[in-house]
């Protein structure tokens, strides 16, 4: 008796799984989350190697960078501009200190800071931001 309950742990388990698994999608399917269908990913490359912080040992970044856009207006917009946001970049990442670097919130505050400053720019040469958002796709830092 005591093999056949132990075998049917494992199988309500199982089906518990299910069930929530179902549960979520369907509560996600629920949500009204707005999906653009002209969104699209304008990845910077080649992936940023610079070097940041200001004492001590030489340290070293290297990220990939995508800019999120809408419609292909947008994304031509940011593509002429392109050397010129990577600079901004380039110059924004290697001012950074360790802190900013080495801990999740510091990174998403740079996340922040940097969508900023490519909206701004953007701004300052078309007259609009059409830079939707910033995410970095990979993000390796050596101390």
């Amino acid at each position: 008796m005591f093999r056949r309950s132990v075998k049917l742990i494992p199988a309500s388990i199982l089906i518990s799984g299910i069930v929530f698994s179902l549960m979520m999608v369907s509560a996600a399917q629920a949500e009204d989350v707005p999906v653009s269908s002209d969104a699209k990913y304008l990845h910077l490359e080649p992936a940023f190697v610079v070097n940041y912080g200001s004492t001590g040992r030489m340290k070293y970044l290297r990220t990939e960078i995508a800019l999120k856009v809408s419609g292909a207006e947008s994304a031509a917009k940011v593509n002429l501009h392109k050397p010129y946001i990577r600079n901004n970049l380039v110059m924004l990442l290697s001012a950074q200190e360790a802190v900013t670097m080495n801990s999740s919130q510091g990174r998403e505050s740079l996340r922040k800071v940097a969508l900023d400053e490519v909206r701004a720019l953007m701004v300052k040469l078309e007259g609009s931001p059409f830079i939707d958002d910033l995410f970095f796709s990979n993000f390796v830092v050596q101390n």
